[in-house]
């Protein structure tokens, strides 16, 4: 792959995942994440995103849950509180044990599961159910 191929590329998976970052940390609320002085650094080096003053490297995974026999019709949202957490203990556990500090879920968690998940495992959550589809490209 050519030099400029190779730095065109790097250039829009930074730009997507500063915005994916930013939408994430900002899931926890606004408030939230201007508490935690979330920012995005440009200088020489290119753009990074930081939080409380440090660099954070995203390592993220798509996460939904479905059950063994269920389709997309399941609503994980919809279950007892007390299915949903032992789930999410169990699956955020799994994730963080990887070195997951972030999260991609579609439209439909509440806010008190985002909260429950970044306060419990230090997740992050990306929420927007487009995000990153069809090829979209931020400034272009």
């Amino acid at each position: 792959m050519s030099p400029t191929r190779t730095q065109a590329l790097r250039s829009a998976g930074l730009h997507w995942l500063t915005v994916a970052a930013l939408v994430g940390l900002s899931a926890l609320s606004t408030r939230s994440a201007q508490a935690q002085g979330v920012k995005v650094v440009s200088d020489s080096a290119g753009l990074r995103l930081q939080v409380d003053g440090r660099d954070l490297f995203i390592r993220g995974v798509n996460w939904d849950y479905f059950p063994v026999g269920q389709n997309y019709a399941y609503n994980f949202w919809a279950q007892p509180d007390a299915m949903i957490s032992a789930a999410l203990d169990r699956e955020m556990s799994l994730l963080k044990s990887m070195g997951v500090n972030v999260i991609r879920q579609y439209a439909g968690v509440p806010p008190k599961w985002v909260k429950y998940i970044y306060e419990k495992y230090g997740i992050y959550t990306v929420l927007n159910h487009a995000l990153g589809r069809y090829g979209v490209t931020v400034n272009g």
